[in-house]
């Protein structure tokens, strides 16, 4: 047998700011040639980041693959009162969300397959306000992570059609705080949780017409329903409040969205590939937070989020100069947040955003990518009293 080290992939990714890309809670795909071409490339895979973009993709590699990425979210939210005075804006804490991605190819009696397996950090919330703001009764602080690992797979048993799929384990770990005032007198809460649930990927690889360079990538992930168990800590509370403010186990029942993309790609000269992409965040499931503490206290954040969906579509131009691959792309996002519970604890708004990205093939097998993103969110204003 022979092993070919086909890609070693070394991207890094910069997204100012971007938190929350596909609306919600979602993070965008932080490997740097997917986040160049704005999580369009769903039908133009080349790499073992299709074991989580399409696993379908992965019958039509060969050999070895490996994707190691770094990036910095850079994420500012800034309120203001409706009179235009207490403008507060939240700290700058830049966070660093990694990925890694393997794969392996190749073909059996005429038959492509690949199997592939990796992580990275698909949702999240990453919100830290001063702690005097005047909001810091509903938050000061989300530190939410949650980590997909996964598991995928890929078989292509027709010249124009490739099947895949796979396990994804979500694992979300939090931890929130916020103040109180109890009866006159200001105190505050903090809690940490942390839980998984399984969850599967299908996806699908098309090539319509014979001869002809379009490609139709199609990827369904299935919702988790997670329960988050952990711990609430109180300070500075009354003690005539009795046991509700007392240090106590919490639960949280926290749901991952089924998530669809729908994307194509056409290769209009040898060098350059046009990708297009549409995805569907099904944020409806996501009705509200409830932190439930075993000795009756409970903390409600309603959501009550619609479905999100996102238009996304991205170019790739190969030897522009000799080894090096130039990459933009741009989408524009319908957020799931609905006004009525819009909330600093996920500041989320309908968004358009720009990537640019630069690939250099060093050697042979090795290339380094890098991107640039940037997300414009609209401004928005709350319809609900709580802020």
């Amino acid at each position: 047998m022979q092993t070919t080290l086909r890609n070693l992939l070394l991207t890094a990714a910069l997204l100012v700011p971007a938190v929350a890309l596909a609306g919600g809670y979602a993070v965008p795909n932080t490997n740097a040639r997917d986040l160049s071409l704005a999580g369009s490339a769903v039908a133009g895979q080349k790499d073992a980041t299709a074991a989580y973009v399409n696993p379908a993709a992965l019958s039509g590699l060969e050999g070895l693959s490996v994707v190691a990425n770094g990036t910095m979210i850079d994420f500012r939210s800034t309120w203001s009162a409706t009179d235009g005075n207490s403008a507060r804006e939240s700290n700058l804490k830049p966070a660093w969300p990694p990925s890694l991605f393997a794969s392996y190819s190749g073909r059996s009696n005429g038959i492509g397959w690949g199997v592939g397996a990796g992580f990275n950090i698909p949702f999240g919330g990453n919100v830290f306000w001063p702690g005097d703001w005047p909001g810091r009764f509903s938050i000061i602080t989300v530190n939410r992570r949650t980590y997909g690992m996964y598991l995928t797979g890929g078989v292509q048993p027709l010249p124009q059609i490739k099947l895949g799929g796979g396990l994804i384990y979500y694992r979300t770990t939090e931890e929130l705080s916020q103040a109180f005032n109890f009866l006159g007198q200001e105190g505050g809460a903090a809690l940490g949780t942390s839980g998984g649930k399984v969850s599967f990927d299908l996806s699908a690889e098309i090539t319509p017409l014979v001869g002809v360079p379009l490609t139709i990538g199609i990827d369904y992930k299935h919702k988790a329903d997670q329960t988050l168990t952990g711990h609430a800590h109180f300070e500075n509370a009354p003690a005539a409040l009795g046991p509700n403010t007392l240090d106590q186990g919490v639960t949280h029942d926290l749901t991952i969205p089924n998530l669809l993309n729908v994307g194509i790609a056409y290769r209009v000269l040898p060098n350059l590939l046009l990708t297009g992409a549409w995805t569907f965040d099904r944020f409806i499931v996501y009705k509200r937070d409830l932190f439930a503490g075993d000795l009756g206290t409970t903390v409600l954040v309603n959501r009550d989020y619609k479905n999100g969906h996102t238009f996304r579509i991205g170019g790739e131009m190969e030897d522009v100069l000799p080894k090096l691959t130039v990459r933009a792309g741009v989408l524009r996002d319908i957020s799931p947040t609905r006004p009525e519970a819009l909330s600093p604890t996920i500041p989320d708004s309908n968004s358009t955003a720009v990537a640019l990205g630069l690939g250099y093939q060093i050697s042979p097998g090795l290339t380094v990518n890098a991107t640039y993103f940037h997300a414009f969110f609209d401004s928005t204003n709350t319809v609900g009293a709580e802020v």
